[in-house]
């Protein structure tokens, strides 16, 4: 009896969520199992994170960690109250309700207006941050009105000398002002998660082969004109984020190739796993081994940055 693919993979799938709810205490269920986002995903072929994700109105909430918008949300008033509940907390931190989940504060940057925290054990930030647009609509109707009605008296259930009512408010002018909570992502995004950590060897020291305005842009041996090297794929925020392109190749001519030909080269990886490279104050932040199906590489081009077309140093060595 032999197996079709679909059928493999569907086995491996089972195999990998059984595991995994088993550890979480989960039971087998056909509402679990019906339910169950992991489940789905497993049998899309995509791996689990390395820890488990935020939850979004009780469900995993992958992209978050995977992707790169902003996400509109809902949160609530920042306490100390439930911290033993909030995944990766100590009891009295500071947490925040967003979504129905609760995330720790970890810098308060504006009373009400303004946090960046953290979920579980990613060594992750998120800016959460309330953002204030005007509502055309809404003025306009409250101006009609007190035109219609001058000796009207509008009042709404506010705090002394504030005026700021729930999720909206009224400036000096008579604007109604609507607001909303975005959460974002502060630094790289995280679809290194899915892949394995493993330890960089010590015997070898990187440092930059060239840098433009954002940075390092290759990375390689000290000291050598050939070797291990590494090409930046993205860049936020101070962290950058590279890829290994080999062991044995010859810098002059990749740094050429890095700064005339980058998709060429970005696109020529070979191979069914990619070393991933996180870096910050020429220093290795995280060193991860993904599947090279599951790396977004083609997300990845920077024709739409202003290089230089001949640097200063491109000539330097």
């Amino acid at each position: 009896m032999s197996f079709s693919d679909r059928e493999k993979q569907l086995i491996r799938a089972a195999f990998a969520w059984g595991q995994i709810t088993h550890k979480e205490g989960f039971t087998l269920s056909d509402m679990e199992i019906e339910k169950s986002v992991l489940f789905r995903r497993l049998l899309a072929g995509r791996p689990p994170l390395a820890f488990p994700p935020p939850l979004r109105h009780g469900f995993p909430w992958y992209e978050v960690i995977e992707g790169r918008g902003e996400h509109v949300v809902n949160a609530s008033e920042a306490s100390p109250e439930c911290s033993i509940i909030a995944p990766g907390s100590k009891p009295g931190d500071t947490c925040i309700l967003i979504d129905g989940a609760f995330w720790r504060v970890v810098e308060t940057v504006r009373e009400r207006e303004e946090y960046i925290v953290e979920w579980g054990q990613y060594p992750i930030q998120w800016r959460l941050k309330k953002h204030w647009e005007v509502n055309y609509e809404m003025t306009q109707q409250l101006n009609n009105f007190r035109k219609d009605n001058p000796a009207a008296e509008l009042n709404f259930d506010n705090r002394p000398g504030q005026r700021e009512y729930s999720e909206f408010r009224i400036d000096d002018e008579q604007t109604v002002w609507l607001s909303e909570w975005q959460l974002s992502r502060i630094g790289l995004p995280g679809w290194v998660w899915v892949g394995t950590p493993i330890a960089l060897d010590d015997g070898v020291q990187l440092s930059p082969l060239y840098q433009d305005q954002l940075g390092p842009l290759v990375i390689g041996e000290v000291d050598s004109k050939r070797g291990i090297a590494w090409l930046r794929i993205e860049q936020v925020d101070g962290e950058s984020r590279f890829i290994k392109l080999g062991n044995q190749l010859d810098y002059q001519a990749l740094v050429a190739a890095a700064i005339t030909d980058f998709e060429t080269l970005l696109h020529g990886i070979e191979g069914e796993l990619l070393e991933v490279l996180d870096w910050r104050d020429g220093k290795p932040l995280r060193h991860y081994e993904v599947p090279i199906q599951l790396a977004p590489l083609e997300q990845f081009d920077l024709r739409g940055e202003n290089y230089d077309l001949v640097p200063d140093n491109a000539y330097a060595g």
